[in-house]
C-alpha cells in the first residue's frame, strides 16, 4: 500500500491544542519561526503526520518516538517496517505512508521565478536542456514539475542535499510519465526507484518517490483533524 494524505494547513488557525502532540524538539523548533504563520504550519502538518501514523502504529501520537539520520530524515522507533514522509509548502501539506520502501514526497506552492536560470545553476545538463526546449510560457511550470521530482528522489534517498543535484536526471518530457532516468551518482537507482505525479490543487506543484516497485497509481486523500 501507498496512501497520500492532503492537509489543508489553514483550516487550523489556533494551535494550543495540538501542541500538545508534538515533543519537545518539536515545539522548540516550531518556537524558532519568525514568523508566526511559519509556526503553525509547522505546528498543523507535524501534529497531522503524527495522528495518521498513530492510526498504522497503533500508538498514541504523542507517544510516537523518531529518530532521524545524520541529514535529518525521520523514522518510527517503534516500528522500523512503516515507512512515511512528509513536505508542506504555502497553506498545504502532504504525507506519504507505506510498506513498501523509503518513500519521497514533495509540494512546492508555484510561484514566478526564473525557472531556465535556476535549472541551469542546479539541475542535470540533461534536465536544463530539456527545460530549455520547452515554449517560454510552459518552463515555469515544468521547473517546478522537475523539481519536486529530484527533492521526492533525494528525501527517499535520505540523505539531503549531500546528493548533488545535477548528479541525477529526472524524466522533465511534458508527454512523459515521472520517471529517474540515469544517475551518475547511484546508477542502481534507476532501476530500483518508482516515481509519480500526486494530483493537488491548482498553484502547487507535487511529486513521490519510492525505493521499490509498486503496481498502482497512488491517490490522494484529503485529510483533516475532525472527521477522517
Amino acid at each position: 500500500m501507498i496512501d497520500v494524505f492532503l492537509v489543508h494547513l489553514d483550516r487550523i488557525r489556533d494551535t494550543l491544542a495540538l501542541l500538545p502532540l508534538l515533543d519537545d524538539a518539536e515545539r522548540r523548533r516550531a518556537s524558532r519561526f519568525h514568523f508566526a504563520a511559519d509556526s503553525r504550519r509547522f505546528i498543523v502538518s507535524h501534529a497531522a503526520l503524527r495522528l495518521i501514523l498513530a492510526e498504522y502504529a497503533a500508538v498514541a501520537g504523542p507517544q510516537l518516538i523518531f529518530e532521524t539520520n545524520r541529514h535529518g530524515k525521520p523514522a518510527l522507533l517503534q516500528d522500523d517496517k512503516l515507512f512515511f514522509n512528509l513536505s508542506h509548502s504555502g497553506e498545504l501539506a502532504l504525507c506519504c505512508v507505506t510498506g513498501v520502501g523509503e518513500v519521497g514526497i514533495d509540494i512546492e506552492c508555484r510561484r514566478k521565478i526564473d525557472g531556465e536560470a535556476l535549472a541551469q545553476r542546479f539541475f542535470s545538463d540533461d534536465e536544463s536542456a530539456a527545460l530549455a526546449r520547452l515554449p517560454a510560457d510552459r518552463r515555469e511550470q515544468w521547473f517546478f514539475s522537475c523539481w519536486t521530482r529530484k527533492e521526492a528522489y533525494i528525501k527517499a534517498k535520505g540523505l539531503g542535499l549531500s546528493i548533488p543535484l545535477d548528479q541525477f536526471s529526472v524524466q522533465c518530457a511534458p508527454d512523459k510519465a515521472a520517471a529517474l532516468i540515469s544517475s551518475p551518482y547511484a546508477p542502481e537507482d534507476v532501476p530500483r526507484f518508482s516515481m509519480w505525479d500526486l494530483p493537488v490543487p491548482d498553484g502547487y506543484q507535487a511529486a513521490l518517490a519510492l525505493c521499490g516497485a509498486w503496481g498502482g497509481v497512488p491517490a490522494v486523500r484529503e485529510w483533516d483533524f475532525g472527521g477522517r
